[in-house]
């Protein structure tokens, strides 16, 4: 998945929260709204999982091919990601834990109309409005995101020890501050 499930849900939270507070909808039960949008989102990056492993399996039936060509494979598996999502009308996003902007716009439009036909949500302003209004609450947790990783990532630089980023023990403290200043903010 390209989004860890706790950002997700942290992502979908914050997202309903600024919506409400700044005015831009009600909800009768912003927990089941909540829940509504990190199903959506979820749902939506599931697919990307679907088109990676469509991808592999067709690499896989043409290896033999592949092996005598200078190709390289993260070259062939991104070609092959990109013509599977081009057929299914599907935006990729740009990589684990990444949403390229495209995404970010594509999955705002998807929340909008998820809350419009949502019967617990009243929305206040016209829908012209509506949907610059959600792209840039979404936009503003996926830049805070941002941050929160370059915070995990500045503390594991500022270790007395110089640890490698590139190693798996940088990796796994990354991971464990990141967690802790996603739960931190939850």
């Amino acid at each position: 998945m390209r989004l860890p499930p706790p950002l997700i849900e942290n992502l979908s939270r914050r997202l309903i929260r600024a919506l409400i507070d700044a005015h831009v909808i009600s909800s009768d039960h912003p927990e089941r709204t909540i829940e509504k949008v990190e199903r959506l989102i979820t749902t939506d990056l599931s697919v990307e999982d679907d088109i990676m492993e469509e991808a592999r399996l067709l690499l896989l039936e043409h290896q033999a091919e592949i092996k005598d060509s200078d190709l390289e494979y993260h070259t062939l598996i991104a070609k092959a990601k990109g013509q599977i999502a081009n057929k299914r009308g599907y935006i990729l996003s740009s990589g684990p834990g990444k949403l390229s902007r495209e995404k970010q716009h594509d999955l705002a439009r998807q929340v909008v109309n998820l809350l419009l036909r949502d019967d617990d949500v009243e929305y206040y302003l016209q829908d012209r409005e509506f949907h610059p209004a959600v792209q840039k609450a979404f936009e503003r947790e996926m830049a805070r995101d941002a941050q929160r990783e370059e915070k995990a990532r500045q503390k594991v630089l500022n270790i007395k020890r110089h640890i490698p980023e590139e190693s798996s023990e940088f990796h796994a403290l990354f991971q464990q501050f990141y967690k802790e200043l996603l739960d931190k903010e939850s």
